[in-house]
C-alpha cells in the first residue's frame, strides 16, 4: 500500500466521520430557526398594532419629562415614561426595555443623566446586534453545512454504484439532497428574518435617539426660560441703598 492510498483511506474515514456531526448540526439549526421564526411572527403581530401618532406621542412624552426634570419631579418624570412604555403605541419590546431603563435612570436624578441615557441607548444597540447575530450566523453557516452534507455522501454513493448496490447509493443520495434542502431553507429563512429585523431595529434606534434629542431640547428650553425669568426678576428688584 502506497502513501497515497494511506492518505486516501484516512481522508475517506475522516469524511465519513464528519457526516453525523453535520447532520446533527443541521437538525439543530432547523429547530433553532423555527423557534426564531415563532418569535419573529409574534413580533410582527405586535408591531402591526403601532399607532399612527407615535411621533406626536414622543414629543408629548419628552415635553412632560423635561418639565418634570426642570422642577426636580423625578418620580413624576419616571411615571410618565413608564406609562408611555405600557401604551399600545409602543410596538417594540426593545423600545419598551429602553423606556423602562430610562425611567430607572430618571429616578436617580439629573446628575450625569445625559451620560446615563447614552449608556442606556448603547445597551439597546448591543442587544439589537446580539439578536441579529443569531440569524446572520445561520445565513452563513447553514449553507456551508448543507454543502458538506451534500458532498460527503457522494463518496459512499459512488462506491456503492461501482459495486452495484443501488439501495445504498439511493440512501446516500437521499442524505445528500436532504442536507442541501435543509441548509438552504435555514439560510433563506434566516436571511428574510434578518433583513426585516434590521429595518425594524433601525426604526427603533431612530425613535430612541429622537426621544433623547427631544428631551434634551425641552430641558435646554426650560433651563433658558428659567434663567430668563430670574434675570427679569433681578432687573426689577429695587436696589439696596447703602
Amino acid at each position: 500500500m502506497t502513501v497515497l492510498n494511506v492518505l486516501q483511506s484516512g481522508l475517506y474515514l475522516l469524511m465519513n466521520a464528519l457526516l453525523y456531526p453535520v447532520i446533527v448540526l443541521l437538525i439543530g439549526l432547523v429547530i433553532a430557526v423555527l423557534f426564531i421564526l415563532g418569535g419573529f411572527v409574534s413580533e410582527l403581530v405586535l408591531r402591526r398594532r403601532q399607532a399612527a401618532d407615535s411621533d406626536s406621542g414622543s414629543q408629548r412624552l419628552a415635553s412632560r419629562v423635561a418639565d418634570d426634570l426642570a422642577d426636580a419631579r423625578f418620580a413624576s418624570a419616571a411615571a410618565h415614561i413608564d406609562a408611555y412604555a405600557c401604551q399600545q403605541r409602543v410596538d417594540s419590546r426593545l423600545l419598551q426595555d429602553f423606556l423602562q431603563d430610562m425611567a430607572c435612570q430618571v429616578k436617580r436624578g439629573r446628575a450625569h443623566l445625559g451620560l446615563r441615557a447614552e449608556n442606556a441607548l448603547r445597551r439597546q444597540e448591543i442587544q439589537m446586534a446580539a439578536l441579529l447575530d443569531k440569524t446572520r450566523f445561520m445565513i452563513r453557516i447553514a449553507p456551508m453545512l448543507g454543502l458538506m452534507g451534500t458532498l460527503i455522501p457522494m463518496g459512499p454513493a459512488l462506491v456503492a454504484l461501482t459495486q452495484g448496490d443501488l439501495k445504498q447509493m439511493a440512501n446516500c443520495l437521499i442524505i445528500a439532497f436532504g442536507t442541501t434542502v435543509a441548509g438552504l431553507a435555514v439560510g433563506a429563512l434566516a436571511y428574510v428574518i434578518s433583513m426585516v429585523r434590521e429595518r425594524w431595529y433601525a426604526r427603533d434606534l431612530m425613535e430612541m435617539e429622537s426621544i433623547l434629542d427631544l428631551m434634551a431640547a425641552h430641558i435646554d428650553a426650560a433651563d433658558v426660560t428659567v434663567t430668563g425669568d430670574d434675570a427679569a426678576k433681578a432687573a426689577v428688584l429695587p436696589m439696596t441703598i447703602a
